[in-house]
């Protein structure tokens, strides 16, 4: 199948951090009139005996894997257009180099478990971190949810005014508001950073309702508390931060876990 450039990509494992994934990918996708790649990458582990007592090759297993996530896909959206893919090159690598021809990679929490000696768990932190298009984290908790806004932590950079970008342009076509909000120490600074983003998204994006808050605080706990009321928070790669304690690109990482709706990293 030749995939038109709107593709999402989601990696799936059958955990039920990557179902919650798989199904927000699916709905998503569907909305935006996207295709749909599950990718199941096959980690060697333990042998499992298949026909005469021979160890499953994993294509088989991964066969699996990617049937029963068709199967909750079909269940969502019955016409989206869908391809199974099997990775064998390393979780993190096979999903970076996915996103090179992705306009979204869709992944669950990281789930930390060991495979012969190696602990698994910070594919998610490294996929966020290398990839080449936008990357949307979905918690078991999160579900599918519409209606209700896009939150973007917002403080200037370039990286946020790529974020800035992106949230308006979801927020637009679901027909709900953008909240840009700006976590500061200083008032002053914050108060025409939250007016600047609210002055373009007027610009570019007249038919989409937005305001800033702002609020004092570090981002990565700031955004986690707004993410309790939101569809999706969405963040850059990459910031400059109005708090001292914000370290360049460490507030997508710092979110991961702690974000209660989906999150957003834009590159």
């Amino acid at each position: 199948m030749t995939f038109r450039t709107r593709k999402t990509v989601v990696g799936y494992d059958g955990s039920a951090s990557a179902q919650a994934a798989l199904d927000w990918a699916a709905v998503d996708a569907a909305e935006r009139g996207s295709e749909l790649l599950i990718l199941h990458v096959a980690e060697r582990g333990p042998a499992e005996p298949g026909a005469g007592g021979a160890p499953e090759p994993l294509e088989r297993a991964s066969a699996i894997v990617l049937q029963d996530g068709l199967a909750r896909v079909r269940r969502l959206a019955p016409e989206l257009p869908v391809t199974l893919e099997t990775g064998l090159s390393g979780i993190s690598r096979s999903l970076v180099t996915a996103s090179c021809t992705a306009e979204l990679v869709v992944l669950g929490v990281p789930e930390y478990r060991a495979i012969e000696g190696r602990v698994l768990g910070n594919t998610t932190a490294a996929v966020v971190a290398r990839a080449h298009c936008p990357v949307v984290v979905v918690s078991p908790g999160a579900g599918v949810v519409r209606g209700r806004c896009v939150t973007v932590g917002y403080d200037g950079s370039t990286g946020a005014e790529r974020a800035l970008s992106f949230a308006a342009e979801r927020a637009g076509r679901q027909g709900v508001p953008l909240v840009v909000t700006v976590a500061y120490e200083e008032a002053q600074e914050a108060t025409r950073v939250g007016e600047l983003a609210v002055a373009w998204v007027h610009r570019c994006f007249p038919e989409v309702g937005v305001r800033y808050e702002l609020v004092e605080g570090t981002a990565v706990p700031v955004l986690s508390d707004a993410s309790h009321g939101c569809g999706i928070v969405v963040v850059g790669n990459r910031g400059r931060g109005l708090t001292a304690g914000l370290l360049t690109g460490s507030v997508g990482n710092g979110l991961i876990t702690r974000s209660h709706s989906p999150l957003a990293v834009v590159h």
